[in-house]
């Protein structure tokens, strides 16, 4: 009397609409890891607290990042990972900087030790809106005219 029988409406209906939840959970997951802050600040970390002339280079796989100089933020199709840095760096805002981080001496960028202060300066004070992030993050430890920098870029 009180036997469920398998053809009937309710159950099919029922079946039907778990078996749709379960889909939509399984599409929305993400494909991807969330990138890995941690390590990107632990590399930018060690050039900060190496010597001037220490260089490193870090793969990111994250699709936009945001660097302010004390964290680090990175973004994919898997989620948002943020790190804090031991001591600051400098986000290479600007294309000369980005040509010392590249490996340009500033002697032979700046016309004085004053002028690449000043952009360094500058580029610490910059927005922190999300850029779309490099294939490859380099870090360079430089020191000229009394500035003692660890550039970003």
């Amino acid at each position: 009397m009180f036997e469920t029988h398998v053809d009937t409406l309710y159950l099919w209906v029922g079946l039907g609409t778990v078996s749709v939840a379960v889909l939509g959970v399984v599409v929305g997951l993400p494909t991807t890891a969330p990138p890995d802050a941690t390590a990107t600040a632990a590399t930018i970390d060690e050039v900060t607290t190496s010597p001037p002339g220490s260089v490193a280079h870090r793969r990111l796989a994250a699709a936009e990042w945001a660097f302010d100089g004390r964290e680090i933020n990175l973004r994919n199709d898997g989620g948002t990972a943020t790190a804090r840095l031991i001591r600051a760096a400098v986000p290479a805002r600007t294309d000369r900087l980005q040509a010392v981080v590249n490996g340009e001496r500033p002697k032979a960028v700046y016309d004085s030790p004053e002028a690449f202060s000043q952009e360094v300066r500058k580029a610490r004070n910059t927005d922190t809106t999300w850029r779309p992030a490099p294939e490859r993050l380099t870090v360079r430890h430089v020191a000229w005219g009394g500035t003692d920098v660890a550039i970003v870029g």
